[in-house]
């Protein structure tokens, strides 16, 4: 490859993508930046009201940015959306002065762990187990109580006053079921004790090298015993064995218990985002 044919290829991307978008009528543009608003079919299907997803592709001041975000919502609104959730790179600030002034609320903060493969990959854990079909619905069970209990998540989901706790719960309910022979993880990895579902992982394998954790969950009845480890390395040990050279995890930046996990098993953070979000009220209403 030529010096710079990297850069080069990715600002192809970008151009091809932002003229995709501009097709489809996501874009809105000005003197501030670009922004992007479509609809989220995921959150639509499961919460039960019609909620899009908010790309502060660039702001270039905070003023700027807080115009264009104004007129990303008005065009929203034309759109039939209700509801807005924006996921923005930690760093920027100006971004984010921008949501706040645009009357978007703070939801969650992420962080995103790797553990690199080791030069002697280490065996899969006797405690841990394949999810089946026959699971299905416990999963989603433990997964919906897990994600929409206060105190033990802090998910964007659940610390939005705007979001239904029952459309809280499905979203999990139905992210763990289709994680069992579906679309939204390749395997999946539970723990038992005294006959129940005790806790649970997810896992996509290595796409160019990178596996990744979507989904995962202790019950609060059983932390503390290192179950949350042994599916940790059940997950390393299945990505190793498939040929990742990496394996990475989003968490909540609350969640030290989990990060501390990922630590112990060599696990270093990469990067870390913020949610933001904003109800659709009516013009001069209350979430206007």
């Amino acid at each position: 490859m030529q010096p710079g044919g990297s850069r080069r290829e990715a600002a192809e991307r970008l151009v091809r993508d932002l003229e995709r978008r501009r097709e489809a009528g996501q874009l809105v543009e000005g003197e501030g930046g670009v922004v992007a608003v479509r609809r989220e079919a995921w959150d639509c299907e499961r919460l039960g009201l019609e909620a899009g997803k908010l790309e502060l592709l660039l702001a270039r001041s905070e003023q700027g940015g807080r115009e264009l975000l104004l007129r990303a919502v008005e065009k929203a609104r034309e759109q039939g959306l209700v509801h807005l959730t924006c996921r923005l790179d930690s760093r920027d600030y100006t971004g984010a002065a921008a949501l706040q002034g645009a009357g978007f609320c703070l939801r969650d903060l992420l962080v995103t762990l790797a553990v690199t493969r080791p030069r002697e990959p280490w065996a899969f854990p006797a405690g841990v187990r394949r999810a089946t079909e026959q699971d299905a619905e416990r999963l989603a069970e433990l997964s919906a109580r897990c994600f929409s209990t206060p105190g033990d998540s802090y998910n964007r989901y659940l610390n939005d006053p705007h979001l239904p706790r029952a459309g809280v719960r499905e979203v999990y309910a139905h992210w763990a079921r289709t994680s069992i022979g579906g679309p939204a993880a390749d395997v999946t990895f539970v723990v038992e004790e005294e006959g129940e579902l005790a806790g649970f992982l997810t896992l996509n394998l290595p796409r160019d090298g990178v596996a990744k954790v979507p989904l995962n969950a202790v019950d609060a009845r059983w932390r503390g015993r290192g179950l949350y480890l042994e599916l940790v390395r059940a997950a390393l040990a299945e990505s190793w064995r498939h040929g990742a050279e990496r394996v990475e995890v989003v968490t909540q930046l609350q969640q030290l218990a989990v990060q501390r996990t990922w630590w112990r098993l060599g696990g270093i953070a990469q990067s870390s985002s913020m949610t933001w979000s904003r109800a659709l009220g009516p013009r001069g209403g209350a979430g206007a």
